[in-house]
């Protein structure tokens, strides 16, 4: 068996102490930083419906972020899966990202992070889905699609709020 003595002077307690305690503040500093910067905003605008919110945790409260546009989500039938906003754009995302900003969203921030994307069939369309990338229960970006490879996607805000 071993046993480990010693001994420290009584004046350097409360140095060790002040020093533990600053290591242990500016841990939980950098940590709560760091959380910060990867929260994303809770509204956008965009000159079609003015500030809009971007809340979108569960499934009804996605289905409010789109009526907020006018449309009609099919909230029985959405499909939901991750992906990744690759960490360089190419040409591709650079315009997909240019369709974001035209309703204040940018992808950009977004770059090498794993988000939801989620599908919802539109009721009042003919045949189209509305795609929403959600990152930490909130829209990031998204777009209106009929399904066809090739066809162009367009902004959340194409029809306009009715």
């Amino acid at each position: 068996m071993f046993v480990f003595n010693f001994k420290m002077k009584s004046s350097k307690i409360p140095i060790i102490f002040f020093a533990v305690m600053s290591a242990a503040a500016a841990i939980v500093c950098i940590a709560c930083m760091t959380k910060m910067q990867g929260k994303p905003p809770s509204s956008a605008t965009c000159d079609e419906i003015g500030t809009y919110t971007l809340q979108a945790g569960n499934t009804e409260e996605q289905c409010l972020f789109l009526e907020q546009f006018g449309f009609e989500p099919d909230s029985e039938n959405f499909q939901s899966s991750e992906v990744i906003i690759p960490s360089e754009f190419n040409t591709v995302y650079d315009e997909y990202n240019e369709l974001q900003k035209k309703v204040g969203l940018d992808l950009s921030k977004y770059k090498g992070k794993n988000v939801q994307k989620v599908t919802y069939p539109l009721k009042n369309t003919d045949n189209e889905t509305a795609v929403l990338l959600v990152f930490r229960d909130t829209v990031i970006g998204g777009h209106i699609t009929n399904g066809e490879y090739g066809e162009d996607n367009k902004p959340l805000n194409c029809y306009g709020k009715n």
